[in-house]
């Protein structure tokens, strides 16, 4: 479980902000940065769980190729690994997500064109989580679908999020905790999740590939991975919007969310509205890879004599 530490500025957790460790209450960011003034930046969240993040070398790749597609330069994407174990050492934690943003930086002048030489700006922050014995419990969730209005390279992982906050803001009213986009009748993901679905007894999800592109989920590719290992049916390939409503069992993956069922979407249950008997075969192979890739990582840090948490 993860240490009720939280810094040492009488309990106030310490972020991370241009090099610096200092209380959240402390950290401050120019109005003229360009993340705030156009959301020009890129993020990534990983999940640790007993100092061991999931995925992290996909995420630092992530990162790299948001970066690279954004052109925001002076920045490596390996810096995710020594910040993540900056903030969970001085914050005291080993379950917890780091939060890490990266913008272009800061001008002295609001124009569409960013000066050549500007040096980014970085911030993260971890916030505690549970451990991995609280995922055995398969979590569920209610969704709605929601036609997709969002810009056509979802691929980035872009600080702006208007078009995944939005819908959220339209149906949190009734009830869903996600909404399950949709474009041109096919399925794209969630706001804030990928998607799969039971098609004829196989699970099913869209291709990250696709035009327009759609995020390539840490927890998507473990969860594939996962699946194929265990014998799970599994496959890629586009998800029409009727299969989605026709679908006995949904699931949706996240790096903070990890796994749930869907149980509800919009006004009506998703199957039986029970977590269906392939969930639970997807849920016991991600849990038993994650379970795996924590072990590894703990004795490869072990063997090595390197933090664990850069592992």
């Amino acid at each position: 479980m993860s240490s009720s530490k939280q810094g040492c500025n009488d309990g106030e957790a310490l972020v991370w902000l241009d090099g610096a460790l200092l209380p959240a209450s402390k950290a401050r960011i120019s109005p003229l940065d360009r993340g705030f003034l156009f959301g020009d930046g890129v993020y990534e969240v990983v999940r640790f769980f007993g100092g061991v993040g999931i995925g992290l070398d996909l995420h630092v790749a992530r990162l790299g190729a948001s970066l690279a597609q954004l052109h925001i330069r002076g920045i490596d994407p390996t810096c995710l690994r020594t910040i993540s174990h900056a903030l969970l050492t001085a914050n005291g934690l080993t379950d917890a997500a780091i939060y890490l943003q990266i913008s272009r930086g800061t001008s002295q002048a609001r124009s569409h064109i960013p000066p050549a030489h500007i040096e980014p700006t970085v911030f993260a922050m971890a916030t505690p989580c549970g451990g991995l014995d609280e995922l055995e419990r398969l979590t569920t969730v209610h969704c709605a679908a929601a036609r997709d209005e969002r810009w056509l390279r979802c691929a980035i992982k872009s600080t702006s999020l208007l078009g995944s906050v939005l819908p959220m803001v339209e149906h949190s009213a009734s009830g869903a905790e996600e909404v399950i986009l949709i474009r041109d009748g096919l399925v794209s993901e969630g706001t804030s999740t990928n998607v799969f679905i039971e098609v004829d007894g196989v699970l099913v999800t869209p291709p990250v590939d696709s035009e327009p592109s759609i995020l390539h989920g840490v927890m998507r590719t473990r969860l594939l991975e996962a699946c194929i290992r265990d014998g799970v049916p599994c496959a890629v390939r586009p998800v029409t919007e009727a299969q989605l409503h026709a679908a006995r069992e949904v699931i949706v993956t996240a790096s903070k969310r990890m796994y749930s069922a869907v149980t509800r979407l919009g006004d009506r249950a998703v199957g039986d509205g029970s977590v269906g008997p392939l969930a639970r075969r997807g849920h016991a192979a991600l849990l038993k890879r994650l379970r795996e890739e924590v072990a590894l990582g703990a004795v490869s840090a072990r063997d090595t004599g390197t933090p664990i948490l850069a592992s």
